[in-house]
Parts: C-alpha cells; sequence; structure tokens
C-alpha cells in the first residue's frame, strides 16, 4: 500500500473564524483615565498612539479589575471621508454604538468589556475615532462601572473648588479658560467626574484640553484655527501644555456649585443667587443608564454629597466682572 502525503490546509477567515472573534491583538496598552485602568488591545498601533494623546501620563490610582477595550481595524483605503457620527442604543446592559457597516462597537455596561470594528479610515481621522469611539467607550464603562459624570467645569482658587454647571453651549469653557488665565488651577470644562461608593465631594478632572466652539475667537483671537465636528457641533480642540502658563490638577473638593446663566439681555453686574438643594439635585443628576442596571441608587447617593457644597444660581455678562465676583465669593462669601 503506497503512503499518501497530507499536507495541512489553513482554513481562510470566513470558515474559522465567521465571527471575528479569533482574530489576535498584538498591540497592548494599559492606560489611567481619572486613574482607573483601562486596558486596550488593538490589530492596529494607531489605536494605541490616539490612546497616548488621550490619556498618556496618567497614573494609576484605584486599584479595581481594568476596564477592557478591544478594537479589530479593518484594512483599506484611508482616503475615504470621516465615516458618519455614530448613534447610541442602550437595553439592559448592552450599548451599542453604529456610524455604519464598517464602524460600529458594543459594551457590556456590567462587565466593563466594549469592543470595536473599525474601518482603517475611521481610525485615520484621530480626532473622530478618539473623541467617537475610543474616548466614548471608555468613559461610558468608567460611569456605569466607577463615577458619576456631571455636565460641569471645574476648577480651584485659592484651595476651594467650584463646579460650574451648565448645558453645552453654557459658556463652561469660556468661563474655565478665563479663570485659568487669571491663576485659577483647572481641572476640566466639561465632564467632572465623582468616585462613587465615596462619602465625598472631591472631584476628578482630566486637564489636557478646552474644547470650544468656534465663537470663542471673538473672545480670545488665539483660538481660531479649525474646528471639527464632535456630537454634531463645531469644536475647537485645545491641547493644555501648548498654552504654557495654565496650572492644572486631577482632583479637588468642591465647595462651591454654580449654575451658569451668561446673560445676553443687559445684566450690568454679575451677581448669585442661593438654589436649594432639592433644586439643584435634578439639575446635576441625570439618569441615563438603562434601569435594569443595579447602579442609581450609589450613583444618586453620590450626586447627594454634592448638595452639602454652597448651591447658587449664577448671572453673568462680563467674563472679568464674573471672575471678580467668584473670587470675592472664595474669600468672603456673598457680597452684601
Amino acid at each position: 500500500m503506497s503512503s499518501v502525503s497530507v499536507r495541512r490546509v489553513e482554513p481562510s477567515l470566513s470558515m474559522a473564524d465567521p465571527l471575528a472573534a479569533f482574530v489576535p491583538l498584538p498591540f497592548h496598552h494599559v492606560l489611567f483615565p481619572y486613574g482607573f485602568p483601562v486596558h486596550i488591545k488593538a490589530t492596529d498601533p494607531a489605536v494605541i498612539r490616539a490612546s497616548e494623546l488621550c490619556w498618556g501620563g496618567t497614573k494609576a490610582r484605584f486599584r479595581e479589575n481594568p476596564i477592557e477595550l478591544r478594537f479589530l481595524i479593518t484594512e483599506g483605503s484611508t482616503r475615504r471621508r470621516q465615516p458618519a457620527i455614530p448613534q447610541f442604543r442602550a437595553q439592559s446592559n448592552l450599548l451599542v454604538m453604529v456610524a455604519d457597516r464598517n464602524n460600529f462597537a458594543c459594551c457590556d455596561l456590567s462587565s466593563g468589556l466594549g469592543s470595536a470594528f473599525l474601518s482603517k479610515a475611521a481610525v485615520t481621522h484621530a480626532s473622530y475615532f478618539r473623541f467617537h469611539f475610543l474616548e466614548a467607550m471608555a468613559y461610558t464603562l468608567l460611569d456605569t462601572r466607577h463615577l458619576v459624570t456631571v455636565h460641569a467645569a471645574c476648577l480651584e482658587y485659592e484651595g476651594r473648588g467650584f463646579l460650574l454647571v451648565g448645558d453645552s453651549g453654557a459658556g463652561k469653557s469660556t468661563l474655565a479658560y478665563a479663570c485659568a488665565r487669571r491663576g485659577w488651577t483647572y481641572l476640566t470644562d466639561d465632564a467632572s467626574a465623582l468616585v462613587r461608593r465615596r462619602k465625598s465631594r472631591v472631584v476628578l478632572g482630566n486637564p489636557r484640553t478646552f474644547r470650544f466652539r468656534p465663537s470663542i475667537s471673538t473672545l480670545f483671537p488665539e483660538f481660531s484655527g479649525p474646528a471639527r465636528l464632535r456630537n454634531g457641533k463645531p469644536t475647537i480642540e485645545v491641547t493644555v501644555e501648548n498654552l504654557g502658563t495654565i496650572r492644572t490638577a486631577h482632583e479637588c473638593e468642591i465647595d462651591f456649585v454654580l449654575f451658569l446663566n451668561r446673560a445676553n439681555s443687559g445684566v450690568s453686574d454679575p451677581y448669585v443667587e442661593r438654589i436649594l438643594p432639592e433644586n439643584a439635585l435634578p439639575r446635576l443628576f441625570q439618569q441615563v443608564w438603562p434601569p435594569e442596571l443595579p447602579i442609581h441608587q450609589e450613583r444618586l447617593e453620590t450626586v447627594e454629597n454634592l448638595l452639602d457644597a454652597q448651591l447658587y444660581n449664577f448671572f453673568y455678562e462680563d467674563l472679568d466682572q464674573a471672575i471678580d465676583l467668584l473670587q470675592q465669593l472664595s474669600r468672603r462669601g456673598i457680597p452684601a
């Protein structure tokens, strides 16, 4: 009987791995946004470079199981235009982010695992990738696992912490930058994070960037660069280290919570008015995650810690006058 030579034939991807579940992820990196470990795995080193732009140099501060983000990048032309802005939808513990058939992601809000399947074109548009996928996935999972994020800027003046609360377009970034130019310590201009399972008013920030609307150039002509779409809104991103003299910190304890009301109706002098805790709470806390997640009471209790701070509505128009009043408030309380 003659011998038969058998040659091993590797199955094609479609035969062996129709779900792309066994694709190697050779590029690994661990970073620490807000001090929490996030393990990033990818098929493309551009993902690692982008993560360094977001959180390079951040230090470990919390001993928690790492959040894991996986990115599978399909090869192809990098000349295609930027993909669409993804839509977000959630049910129970799953959140999906879909831009198009080649660019989508899913996050398990309970376990802290996220995976994205993206085109090379999406990653080549670095700002798009960072904001709409990399940062969105990391901050979503941190918020459902460890944090409560408040839509507010945060700064510190002479050891006292200020939380500047407002919707998009309320002027948080503009006032935060104006304060930083006057010597205040900058933490964040938009997302202030409270650590859950702690009885404190300590806020964590990420003071690496300012993000402005293009109208900022009317007040600060130095910011007249190109704008990119973020959440469908034109945005100018400025790296803080390029500004030279801005002092930064990664955390502070909040003494004052101010709800911004920047007027265009002839307010001659800025002023503050006290707000009751029961009126402040609905403006600080929003129930955004699916009701099945067992995190809502813990999140509510975390935000309620802020109600022990001094709570004000803040009405202003001129930035310098506004900062003068805030500094007086910090040193002497409400002026007579």
